[in-house]
């Protein structure tokens, strides 16, 4: 518009212009009119592709904040933990993939010559489906969950005992093999040609196979620690090198807490090929000790206190009054030794530490009572004949 004012404003000025040029100027003030229509068919197609891709992405909001949310808590009033799991684990992939629609659809519509290209359509295609795979995997991943709630159900249904580590286990290997599909669908999306692929990584099997021996032995290392179950997430157990608190089990390793609050991480080949000690699954835990009289302590006293500490342990709460074994055991260099031997009821650190303070007390308690004395280490020394000093002054001073 513009430029025709300019125009006409400038034909009115000279008004005497040759009829060449006039005839020039209405040609260039009807192109100019044609030009200025197309652009503002242009700008209208923009804001109506804008508009496609509004309100799909208002849709997007609406399912992910409004729809979605309603459809989980409705089933999870019917009960129905594996469709709310399910429906959980797709609002937001299913959120995107609408704005993605959106999008899609006004890209098509935007009034340029190249959109309508062949080549311009299948790339569009091929992102379409690429992003459709994507997200159906982000969902499946979420749906994890799923595979927890079948085996859980498996379990208390047939009694099986597939514990938490082997159902942290099979999750991981459902993820690999999702990620796996959904890694090929997107390269064979993309062009290329997965069976080529596929021959070219035989042909490097071998040097692969010799480099991956380690982790080979590591993850059937894990299969075994996975079904044979030495061990669970959360036990206590000790090796020969170190001894710690199970925190999580991978193909490749297991890591460990130790008793200082370290985290170790051991490869589940070095982990099998040494014996393990499972101190969760102790039923009673061992507590045993020598008990040292002084040597002049009478037989009568010694016999008191032997019976009243053996009395006192058969009774305690937090023993288990069948295994108590208490007895004379033997006489050593410098005390009189009871062996004292039981088993708690306890197998938490916790507390039966907190028994063996507790038995440790009525123990002192006895042998007050019976004026006995606990022996130390301690050596007699006895000369028969004193040395002559060189003054002729016998015996020591």
């Amino acid at each position: 518009m513009y430029y025709l004012l300019k125009r006409l404003v400038l034909r009115s000025a000279h008004p005497r212009a040759e009829p060449q040029k006039e005839v020039l100027f209405l040609t260039e003030t009807v192109e100019t009119i044609e030009n200025i229509s197309q652009n503002s068919n242009t700008l209208v197609q923009c804001l109506i592709c804008a508009a496609w891709f509004a309100g799909f992405f208002i849709a997007s909001r609406v399912f992910k904040h409004v729809v979605g949310p309603r459809l989980t808590r409705a089933a999870q009033k019917i009960e129905r933990p594996y469709l709310s799991t399910l429906l959980q684990s797709f609002i937001r992939p299913c959120a995107l993939f609408i704005a993605l629609i959106g999008l899609y659809i006004g890209v098509r519509l935007l009034p340029f010559d190249f959109i309508h290209t062949d080549a311009w359509r299948t790339a569009q295609n091929h992102a379409v489906r690429i992003a459709f795979i994507v997200l159906l995997a982000w969902g499946l991943l979420g749906a994890s969950k799923c595979v927890e709630l079948a085996l859980v159900g498996t379990r208390s249904r047939f009694d099986l005992g597939a514990g938490d580590t082997v159902i942290r286990f099979l999750e991981r290997i459902y993820k690999a093999v999702i990620l796996l599909f959904a890694g090929v669908l997107v390269v064979t999306e993309m062009g290329y040609n997965v069976n080529s692929l596929i021959a070219g990584l035989g042909l490097g099997g071998l040097t692969f196979a010799l480099a991956a021996q380690d982790s080979a032995s590591n993850f059937f290392g894990g299969l075994v620690i996975i079904f044979e179950k030495p061990f669970e997430l959360g036990d206590w157990i000790s090796t020969a090198s170190l001894e710690g608190s199970v925190e999580d089990i991978t193909f490749r390793s297991t890591k460990i807490r130790t008793l200082a609050n370290a985290l170790t991480v051991v490869p589940n080949s070095k982990l099998c090929g040494e014996p393990i000690t499972n101190w969760t699954r102790m039923k009673m835990r061992l507590a045993q000790f020598t008990l040292g009289l002084t040597y002049g302590t009478p037989k009568r006293t010694v016999e008191a206190v032997t019976n009243r500490v053996r009395a006192m342990l058969e009774n305690h709460p937090g023993v288990h009054s069948e295994t108590v074994q208490v007895r004379l055991s033997e006489f050593a260099d410098s005390s009189i030794d009871i062996a004292v031997q039981f088993y708690t009821k306890t197998t938490d650190i916790v507390e039966y530490r907190a028994v063996k303070e507790d038995v440790n007390l009525r123990i002192m308690d006895i042998m007050a009572g019976e004026g006995a004395s606990f022996a130390f280490p301690s050596r007699s020394i006895y000369i028969e004949n004193a040395p002559s000093l060189p003054d002729g002054k016998g015996g020591l001073q």
